[in-house]
């Protein structure tokens, strides 16, 4: 027997209840996600300037590489950046490594003497107002 009297059709079922519950849930959850994620990471523009940056370096010690030989691949010491962008410093570290373990470096620079080297790590530093970011990569002899 069913009964259709008003004053059993007031309010929410458990299920419904629920599932508002839910659902507010997962939006706060996103809402807090998107929040906490603003205050850790750097500003987007300059991470994007600071990696333009490191990438042009990077390509520069190549085409160097390609125009006066493997020896010209050096370190330089952190110097900062001429304007617009006076609020980077820019550094580059140069180690020779062995091919078979390309994380430890050896020889002496800046011609690896040492018969068997034949590849430099270059490791490109990036650092404005506390924060940096760094690219590597690996330029063989061959």
């Amino acid at each position: 027997m069913r009964t259709t009297d008003k004053k059993y059709m007031r309010g929410f079922t458990l299920i419904e209840a629920l599932m508002v519950i839910i659902i507010l849930g997962v939006i706060g959850t996103g809402i807090l996600m998107y929040f906490v994620g603003i205050g850790s990471s750097p500003n987007q523009v300059i991470l994007t300037q600071a990696t333009a940056l490191a990438q042009e370096k990077m390509e520069k010690v190549i085409a160097d590489k390609k125009a006066n030989g493997f020896n010209s691949i050096v370190s330089e010491a952190a110097a900062a950046l001429p304007a617009p962008f006076d609020r980077f410093t820019r550094e580059v570290e140069v180690f020779c490594v062995q091919e078979a373990d390309l994380n430890t470096s050896n020889g002496t620079m800046p011609n690896c003497t040492d018969s068997d080297i034949r590849a430099k790590r270059v490791r490109v530093i990036m650092s404005w107002q506390g924060n940096s970011i760094d690219y590597i990569t690996v330029i063989t002899n061959h």
